[in-house]
């Protein structure tokens, strides 16, 4: 059974490298379906639902964006990331800044 489980998690592994990649070549979309299956499996994932907020952000989908940062907070009331994102979120609302609809990769350095 033990291996069962190195098998599991050794998928797991892969998924987020693969959602994370997709993040940083700007392919959001494909990051946003990458990040839902991780969850499907892992639905206490907090990092998962960093990336797929940061992904929706990206789309524009603000308010998707914000669901996904509560959920991380639900979870992890103190989380830096969720945040932060949270309040950019609501600066974006209140100043009621255009979304660009420009797709560029994200530097791997950030």
């Amino acid at each position: 059974m033990p291996e069962r489980e190195e098998e599991k998690t050794g998928i797991w592994r892969q998924r987020i490298q693969d959602a994370i990649k997709l993040a940083t070549n700007g392919e959001w979309q494909k990051a946003i379906e990458a990040n839902e299956v991780i969850l499907k499996v892992f639905p206490t994932d907090v990092d998962a639902y960093n990336r797929l907020g940061r992904a929706f952000m990206e789309m524009g989908e603000l308010d998707k964006a914000r669901e996904a940062y509560r959920r991380t907070l639900e979870m992890d009331p103190h989380n830096a990331i969720a945040e932060k994102n949270l309040s950019r979120l609501s600066v974006l609302r209140e100043s009621q800044v255009p979304v660009k609809e420009e797709r560029r990769a994200v530097p791997p350095d950030i």
